[in-house]
């Protein structure tokens, strides 16, 4: 169970989630709608647990798979660690969704952006589309070639 959890794409989508928190808020406190303290107390409580966990599940699943380790600064998210050519070739034709989606998206989130109304709001909810979108698209195309 914890290796599906540590492989899966909705990890990497709540760490995307959580760092879109981490600038809005990061946002209110510099336009003064949020004071500093306020802020600081808010990030502590938001980063400080998340972080706390992620160190330990990355420790257990690291005791538990000593050959297959992760690392707690991992840059290349865990889906992408194929274990064989099958999974290779999986991940090559989600990746290839992916990209299909971000020539074809990426327009219109300029777009967007360009002509809604200059605040930081609209770009971060665009943006958080934008990338949920990617894990969506990732994730199904991982789900059906998984299936076959």
């Amino acid at each position: 169970m914890l290796t599906r959890i540590m492989r899966s794409p909705l990890l990497s989508t709540t760490l995307f989630l959580c760092t879109l928190g981490l600038f809005y808020l990061l946002k209110l406190m510099l336009s003064g709608e949020l004071s500093t303290t306020t802020g600081r107390i808010y990030c502590a409580l938001f980063v400080v647990p998340l972080g706390a966990l992620w160190v330990m599940l990355v420790g257990i699943y690291n005791r538990r798979n000593p050959k297959d380790r992760i690392n707690v600064w991992a840059v290349i998210p865990f889906e992408l660690r194929e274990v064989d050519e099958g999974q290779q070739w999986i991940t090559f034709k989600a990746c290839r969704n992916v990209y299909i989606y971000y020539s074809s998206c990426l327009p219109i989130a300029v777009g967007t952006v360009i002509l809604l109304p200059p605040d930081a709001a609209y770009i971060l909810i665009t943006f958080g589309l934008f990338g949920l979108g990617q894990f969506l698209v990732y994730g199904l195309t991982l789900w059906k070639y998984s299936r076959v």
